[in-house]
Protein backbone atom coordinates (compact mmCIF):
# COMPACT_ATOMS: atom_id res chain seq x y z
CA UNK A 1 0.00 0.00 0.00
CA UNK A 2 1.22 3.57 -0.79
CA UNK A 3 1.24 6.11 1.94
CA UNK A 4 -1.85 8.78 2.83
CA UNK A 5 -0.85 12.03 0.81
CA UNK A 6 -1.39 15.17 2.00
CA UNK A 7 -1.16 18.06 -0.32
CA UNK A 8 -0.79 21.18 1.28
CA UNK A 9 -1.12 25.07 0.36
CA UNK A 10 -3.76 24.91 -1.50
CA UNK A 11 -5.62 28.36 -2.58
CA UNK A 12 -8.02 27.24 -5.39
CA UNK A 13 -10.58 25.06 -6.39
CA UNK A 14 -8.84 24.37 -9.76
CA UNK A 15 -5.77 22.74 -7.83
CA UNK A 16 -8.14 21.26 -4.83
CA UNK A 17 -9.56 19.09 -7.80
CA UNK A 18 -6.44 18.15 -10.07
CA UNK A 19 -5.57 16.78 -6.21
CA UNK A 20 -8.89 14.50 -6.09
CA UNK A 21 -8.12 13.72 -9.59
CA UNK A 22 -4.75 12.68 -9.34
CA UNK A 23 -6.01 10.91 -5.81
CA UNK A 24 -4.72 12.71 -3.36
CA UNK A 25 -6.08 11.76 -0.17
CA UNK A 26 -6.03 14.81 2.48
CA UNK A 27 -6.42 18.52 0.73
CA UNK A 28 -4.79 21.22 2.93
CA UNK A 29 -5.25 24.63 3.03
CA UNK A 30 -2.98 27.24 5.50
CA UNK A 31 -5.70 29.71 6.96
CA UNK A 32 -4.88 32.97 8.92
CA UNK A 33 -1.60 31.67 9.57
CA UNK A 34 0.19 34.14 12.42
CA UNK A 35 3.28 34.53 10.01
CA UNK A 36 3.46 36.26 6.57
CA UNK A 37 2.98 33.07 3.73
CA UNK A 38 2.58 33.29 0.55
CA UNK A 39 0.08 29.93 1.30
CA UNK A 40 -2.44 32.41 3.69
CA UNK A 41 -6.10 32.52 3.03
CA UNK A 42 -8.39 34.38 4.90
CA UNK A 43 -11.29 32.87 6.50
CA UNK A 44 -13.86 33.10 4.11
CA UNK A 45 -11.99 32.07 1.31
CA UNK A 46 -11.02 28.73 3.41
CA UNK A 47 -15.16 28.37 3.76
CA UNK A 48 -15.50 28.53 0.32
CA UNK A 49 -13.37 26.11 -0.71
CA UNK A 50 -13.46 23.66 2.71
CA UNK A 51 -17.36 23.49 1.97
CA UNK A 52 -16.72 22.73 -1.73
CA UNK A 53 -15.39 19.44 -0.55
CA UNK A 54 -17.79 18.49 2.21
CA UNK A 55 -18.04 14.70 2.31
CA UNK A 56 -16.18 14.07 -0.85
CA UNK A 57 -12.92 14.85 0.22
CA UNK A 58 -10.63 14.65 3.99
CA UNK A 59 -9.50 18.19 4.44
CA UNK A 60 -6.77 20.16 6.55
CA UNK A 61 -7.03 23.43 8.08
CA UNK A 62 -3.29 24.58 8.84
CA UNK A 63 -2.82 27.87 11.42
CA UNK A 64 -1.46 29.03 14.55
CA UNK A 65 -1.82 30.69 17.68
CA UNK A 66 -3.93 30.55 20.68
CA UNK A 67 -6.86 27.58 21.41
CA UNK A 68 -9.19 30.47 21.69
CA UNK A 69 -8.04 32.00 18.13
CA UNK A 70 -8.16 28.57 16.36
CA UNK A 71 -11.25 27.65 17.53
CA UNK A 72 -13.06 31.24 16.48
CA UNK A 73 -11.70 30.26 13.44
CA UNK A 74 -13.17 26.68 13.12
CA UNK A 75 -16.61 28.68 14.22
CA UNK A 76 -16.37 31.47 11.50
CA UNK A 77 -15.91 28.48 8.90
CA UNK A 78 -19.20 26.97 10.08
CA UNK A 79 -20.29 23.23 9.92
CA UNK A 80 -20.39 23.05 6.27
CA UNK A 81 -17.08 23.93 5.81
CA UNK A 82 -15.52 21.86 9.27
CA UNK A 83 -12.41 20.13 7.80
CA UNK A 84 -11.55 16.79 8.70
CA UNK A 85 -8.57 17.82 10.78
CA UNK A 86 -6.29 20.99 12.33
CA UNK A 87 -2.59 20.86 12.03
CA UNK A 88 -1.16 23.21 14.48
CA UNK A 89 2.06 24.27 12.72
CA UNK A 90 3.33 26.81 15.90
CA UNK A 91 4.76 26.29 19.22
CA UNK A 92 1.92 25.34 21.17
CA UNK A 93 2.06 23.56 24.46
CA UNK A 94 1.01 20.53 25.53
CA UNK A 95 -2.05 21.89 27.61
CA UNK A 96 -2.84 24.14 25.06
CA UNK A 97 -2.94 21.62 22.19
CA UNK A 98 -4.90 19.08 25.21
CA UNK A 99 -7.75 22.44 25.48
CA UNK A 100 -8.12 21.88 21.67
CA UNK A 101 -7.69 18.23 21.15
CA UNK A 102 -11.03 17.91 23.52
CA UNK A 103 -12.82 21.14 22.28
CA UNK A 104 -12.36 20.07 17.84
CA UNK A 105 -12.71 16.27 19.38
CA UNK A 106 -16.25 17.11 20.39
CA UNK A 107 -16.88 18.43 16.88
CA UNK A 108 -15.59 15.38 15.36
CA UNK A 109 -12.34 17.32 14.05
CA UNK A 110 -8.75 15.60 14.69
CA UNK A 111 -5.54 17.41 15.41
CA UNK A 112 -2.31 16.81 13.96
CA UNK A 113 0.66 18.75 16.11
CA UNK A 114 3.80 19.78 14.02
CA UNK A 115 7.11 19.21 15.93
CA UNK A 116 10.31 21.02 14.26
CA UNK A 117 13.93 19.59 14.41
CA UNK A 118 14.78 22.36 16.80
CA UNK A 119 11.96 20.96 19.15
CA UNK A 120 13.36 20.59 22.99
CA UNK A 121 13.63 17.27 24.60
CA UNK A 122 11.78 15.89 21.21
CA UNK A 123 11.09 12.23 21.85
CA UNK A 124 9.70 13.48 24.74
CA UNK A 125 7.87 16.50 23.66
CA UNK A 126 5.97 14.38 20.93
CA UNK A 127 5.24 11.44 23.76
CA UNK A 128 3.48 14.13 25.63
CA UNK A 129 1.41 15.17 22.22
CA UNK A 130 0.43 11.80 21.89
CA UNK A 131 -0.32 11.42 25.50
CA UNK A 132 -2.59 14.14 25.45
CA UNK A 133 -4.96 12.20 22.16
CA UNK A 134 -3.47 14.25 19.60
CA UNK A 135 -4.38 12.30 15.75
CA UNK A 136 -0.75 12.31 14.63
CA UNK A 137 2.57 13.98 14.72
CA UNK A 138 4.14 16.00 11.39
CA UNK A 139 7.70 16.04 11.84
CA UNK A 140 8.70 19.60 9.81
CA UNK A 141 11.62 21.49 9.05
CA UNK A 142 9.72 24.46 7.85
CA UNK A 143 9.58 25.94 11.15
CA UNK A 144 7.52 29.31 11.58
CA UNK A 145 10.74 31.55 11.61
CA UNK A 146 11.74 29.54 8.14
CA UNK A 147 8.07 28.97 6.90
CA UNK A 148 8.84 30.07 3.30
CA UNK A 149 12.26 28.52 3.08
CA UNK A 150 11.15 25.24 3.93
CA UNK A 151 14.48 22.59 4.32
CA UNK A 152 15.39 18.52 3.94
CA UNK A 153 13.74 16.13 5.82
CA UNK A 154 16.38 14.38 8.88
CA UNK A 155 15.69 11.11 7.79
CA UNK A 156 17.50 9.64 11.16
CA UNK A 157 15.57 11.97 13.24
CA UNK A 158 12.45 10.99 11.94
CA UNK A 159 13.12 7.29 12.52
CA UNK A 160 13.97 8.11 15.78
CA UNK A 161 10.82 9.61 16.33
CA UNK A 162 8.67 6.91 14.92
CA UNK A 163 10.26 4.58 17.22
CA UNK A 164 9.70 6.11 20.20
CA UNK A 165 5.84 7.68 19.31
CA UNK A 166 2.07 5.05 19.27
CA UNK A 167 0.71 7.92 17.23
CA UNK A 168 1.41 7.58 13.29
CA UNK A 169 4.21 10.53 12.64
CA UNK A 170 3.82 12.54 9.09
CA UNK A 171 6.85 13.02 7.03
CA UNK A 172 7.68 16.25 5.80
CA UNK A 173 10.07 18.20 4.47
CA UNK A 174 11.97 18.52 0.97
CA UNK A 175 9.79 15.80 -0.69
CA UNK A 176 9.27 15.82 -4.37
CA UNK A 177 8.24 13.50 -7.34
CA UNK A 178 11.96 12.43 -7.67
CA UNK A 179 13.00 11.76 -3.99
CA UNK A 180 9.46 10.42 -2.82
CA UNK A 181 9.64 6.54 -3.10
CA UNK A 182 13.45 7.01 -1.78
CA UNK A 183 12.65 8.67 1.67
CA UNK A 184 9.47 6.73 1.79
CA UNK A 185 11.09 3.07 1.78
CA UNK A 186 14.16 4.84 4.50
CA UNK A 187 11.55 5.91 6.74
CA UNK A 188 8.54 3.67 6.64
CA UNK A 189 6.34 6.42 6.49
CA UNK A 190 2.67 5.60 6.76
CA UNK A 191 1.58 8.90 5.19
CA UNK A 192 3.48 12.17 3.88
CA UNK A 193 2.48 15.96 3.32
CA UNK A 194 3.89 17.79 0.22
CA UNK A 195 3.70 21.71 -0.68
CA UNK A 196 6.25 22.80 -2.49
CA UNK A 197 7.35 19.87 -3.77
CA UNK A 198 4.45 19.83 -6.18
CA UNK A 199 4.44 23.49 -7.41
CA UNK A 200 5.54 25.58 -10.17
CA UNK A 201 5.28 28.99 -7.61
CA UNK A 202 4.25 29.49 -4.27
CA UNK A 203 0.40 28.69 -4.20
CA UNK A 204 -0.26 27.15 -7.71
CA UNK A 205 0.26 23.23 -8.42
CA UNK A 206 1.96 21.72 -10.82
CA UNK A 207 0.27 19.01 -12.63
CA UNK A 208 2.99 17.34 -13.77
CA UNK A 209 4.73 17.39 -10.85
CA UNK A 210 1.37 16.03 -8.81
CA UNK A 211 1.11 12.96 -11.47
CA UNK A 212 4.28 12.04 -11.60
CA UNK A 213 4.71 12.05 -7.88
CA UNK A 214 0.98 9.73 -7.49
CA UNK A 215 2.54 7.60 -10.44
CA UNK A 216 5.99 7.15 -8.15
CA UNK A 217 4.43 6.24 -5.44
CA UNK A 218 1.55 3.29 -7.18
CA UNK A 219 4.45 0.37 -6.66
CA UNK A 220 5.34 1.83 -3.17
CA UNK A 221 4.58 -1.34 -0.71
Amino acid sequence: MRPIVKICGLMNLDDAHLCLRAGVDVLGFVVEYPRPVPWNLNHTKAKELISAFGGKAKTCMVTGGKPARVLELVNALGKQAQPSYIQLHDSQSPSDTKALVDDLGAKGIKVIKTLFPNTAELEQTALDFCDIGVFALLFDPRTPENATRGGSVDVSAFRLLKQAVSCPVILAGGITPQNAVELIQETEAEMIDLMTGVEHHPGHKDPEKLSALMRALEPVT
